[in-house]
């Protein structure tokens, strides 16, 4: 384990190669404020203090959000390199995505929702350099298949298929250009699949469930059919998850759609035991999301007011029937 100082120095110089002449804008909240001080503080190693602005969503808007706040909105163009470092709370994906949307016109943007120390002192510690070439690997076996299947001793078995005129993206770590973004801490290949169909059965939840719940005791498992969660087949004990997963894949015509395929690409994080926090989790193990498709980097032809990722432990992964991965460890 490292740092959070060394978490946030990668952060700033390495993933989005901060330098002199940046501008950047960090956006945390009171959760969150000891790691948005250290993003500060490492970008003021680099930068001039005048070139760092930093915003806490409490002192420019009410919890839970309900849309991008305008003092935060109003310098976005200012900035050349954004961070979105704070916890998630239900519905604010709503202001999360337009400001991710206005960064990438002016900046490179780090997007950090339920960061914690633990995982910047884990998963920002990481060698940046061998998470780049393990995705740009993975990413170059993956990106024309046609078929991936995925399997575990936990009764999981998912068959999904891929259009090649949607795009994989190599989620490397590196956010250097103008209009990059991704998530931190990094190390995944995405897209968006065309068909999922199998057996589903996770015991982590994106968004905000990943804040509530962690890594739940009881595991969450339902059917998909042509790429639609099957509301019937959902099984859970804990009922009050299950209420609010159910009510949550009805937000609209598309959040049960399953939208992201994603393999990961930390071998820090694949390496170790999940911490029940999606944001890192999900560089440590395959997962498949339903809802929104990230339309602008996959090219999938629908939106969803909601993405919910969902994590797959221990797991066999055959690309056109090859073998990739086997008990959660890359065997390529």
């Amino acid at each position: 384990m490292g740092s959070l100082e060394e978490g946030a120095r990668n952060a700033v110089k390495i993933c989005m190669g901060v330098h002199s002449n940046d501008k950047v804008l960090i956006i945390t909240d009171k959760n969150q404020e000891k790691v948005g001080n250290a993003l500060r503080k490492a970008s003021l190693q680099i930068v001039k203090e005048s070139n760092v602005k930093l915003f806490l969503l409490e002192d420019v808007a009410t919890r839970p959000l309900t849309k991008l706040p305008e003092p935060i909105e109003r310098e976005i163009p200012w900035a050349t390199v954004t961070f979105w470092a704070a916890a998630s709370m239900p519905g604010e994906l709503g202001a999360r995505e337009p400001f991710i949307r206005k960064a990438a016109q002016y900046a490179r943007h780090a997007h950090m929702p339920n960061i914690t120390t633990q995982l910047m002192e884990q998963g920002m510690c990481a060698d940046y350099d061998k998470v780049y070439v393990l995705t740009h690997k993975i990413y170059d076996i993956v990106r024309k298949a046609a078929k991936i299947e995925i399997r575990n001793d936990l009764g999981a078995n998912i068959v999904a298929l891929f259009d090649k005129s949607w795009r994989w993206v190599p989620s490397d770590g590196r956010y250097h250009e103008k209009g990059k973004w991704g998530n931190l801490p990094e190390g995944e290949t995405f897209t968006a699949p065309k068909i999922v169909n199998g057996h589903f059965i996770t015991n982590l939840l994106g968004d905000w469930f990943s804040e509530k719940y962690g890594n739940f005791r009881d595991p969450l498992s339902f059917e998909v059919k042509d790429s639609r969660i099957d509301g019937k087949s959902i099984k859970c004990d804990n009922q009050t998850l299950k209420q609010e997963i159910e009510k949550y894949l009805h937000t609209d015509e598309n959040s049960n759609r399953a939208s992201e395929f994603a393999l990961p690409t930390n071998p820090l994080l694949i390496s170790q035991p999940t911490v029940g926090n999606l944001l890192q989790d999900e560089k440590a193990r395959p997962h498949i999301a339903f809802g929104d498709p990230y339309q602008h980097e996959t090219g999938a032809p629908w939106g969803s007011k909601t993405h919910v990722d969902m994590l797959l432990e221990h797991c066999d992964v055959l690309v056109d029937g090859s073998k990739i991965m086997e008990e959660g460890k890359y065997i390529v």
